[in-house]
């Protein structure tokens, strides 16, 4: 029998609250306009920010990466036991939670297997949600960077968390979540920076290859304990690419003590062993999506597009972005009914209902 596609286009612009649970445009918030040297951000400026507890106290940072999956650091875990952690979804001031805000239990935890202790390699962890979360103005994944993003010393990135406001100060309340702009320094150049002022000369290695440093060398502004876990984005085109994850430092913001976080694209291949259909990207238009083509007939699924840049698209376009071609789902060429050619404007925002029928 023949499977064929039918699909409803939806503009919608300045927010996604009715963007269905399964897919979202990543790396794209709504809002665009203490982390040590750090500011005050706006709600929904950073979309992806979660705040993980453990036994209901705060631990650590991480972001979205999926409907049901977060990125964060290894070194956050001495348990394994899922039980004992909740995530934080949408949230804005921890001290004040609003209806913004979703909790998650988490169903499992996934470490790196070549993490040991806080410093080392392999410092990245998966925490998979017991149930997905729908996407909002305030909850929206982040954008993944594929290899073939190169991220250049000196490039300005941003940090977010709520970690302390300088060694053993927290942050005071309504703890608000804050974000500062740090600059990308070359591994060589970092390498240096901590044996000198650690008064190492030779025979150890503190940047490894799956690092990246970010911060100043007069020090100033960096991230610090609490942030732990927490994203380095950087952005491409009007689009948020994760870099880092808040790893580890000596001290908090000290000359010559750049923040340490570990290199996302590192680990791409490990990633999507574990989220198979996880999506990469480039920066500049966006599209997200999961589970899109699905073995069960009659199921309607979702996913949204959204652009930094207008463009074109067409039936044949959105078959190509779905991937219907590839997929083992549909046996014969996809039928794409109700569609003309037309224009995305700058910024907005299509959603897309996609159903198979037998």
């Amino acid at each position: 029998m023949l499977r064929y596609l039918s699909f409803l286009l939806i503009f919608i612009h300045n927010q996604v609250s009715i963007v269905a649970k399964t897919t979202s445009a990543c790396g794209v918030p709504v809002v665009s306009d203490r982390i040590v040297g750090g500011m005050d951000s706006k709600k929904g400026e950073w979309p992806w920010q979660i705040s993980l507890t453990y036994k209901n106290d705060f631990l650590c940072g991480g972001s979205l990466i999926a409907d049901s999956w977060v990125l964060t650091a290894a070194h956050c875990f001495d348990s394994l036991e899922a039980s004992y952690y909740n995530v934080y979804l949408g949230a804005h001031q921890l001290s004040a939670l609003g209806n913004s805000t979703v909790t998650r239990g988490v169903k499992r935890i996934i470490k790196h297997p070549d993490f040991q202790y806080e410093g080392s390699s392999g410092d990245i962890a998966l925490i998979e949600l017991e149930k997905p979360v729908t996407f909002t103005p305030y909850i929206l994944p982040v954008c993944l960077p594929s290899h073939n993003v190169q991220f250049a010393a000196g490039s300005m990135c941003w940090v977010t968390g709520w970690g302390n406001i300088q060694a053993g100060a927290p942050l005071s309340s309504p703890k608000t979540l804050q974000k500062a702009e740090v600059g990308i320094i070359d591994r060589s150049s970092c390498e240096t920076m901590y044996k000198s002022s650690l008064g190492y000369s030779t025979g150890v290695d503190f940047i490894q290859k799956d690092m990246v440093c970010a911060g100043y060398k007069e020090g100033q502004v960096d991230a610090c304990q609490g942030d732990s876990g927490g994203p380095l984005v950087f952005n491409v085109n009007n689009v948020w690419l994760q870099l880092g994850i808040v790893s580890w430092g000596f001290g908090c913001a000290e000359p010559d003590r750049p923040g340490v976080y570990t290199k996302v694209q590192f680990y791409q291949d490990w990633l999507k062993t574990n989220v198979p259909l996880l999506m990469f990207s480039e920066g500049g238009p966006s599209v997200g999506s999961s589970g899109v083509a699905s073995t069960t007939m009659s199921e309607t699924e979702s996913m949204t597009m959204s652009n930094s840049i207008a463009f074109s698209l067409s039936p044949s376009t959105i078959s190509t972005v779905l991937g219907v071609n590839e997929t083992k789902t549909i046996d014969n060429e996809a039928q794409i009914h109700s569609c003309s050619l037309f224009t995305v404007a700058l910024n907005f925002f299509i959603y897309l209902s996609i159903r198979f029928f037998a």
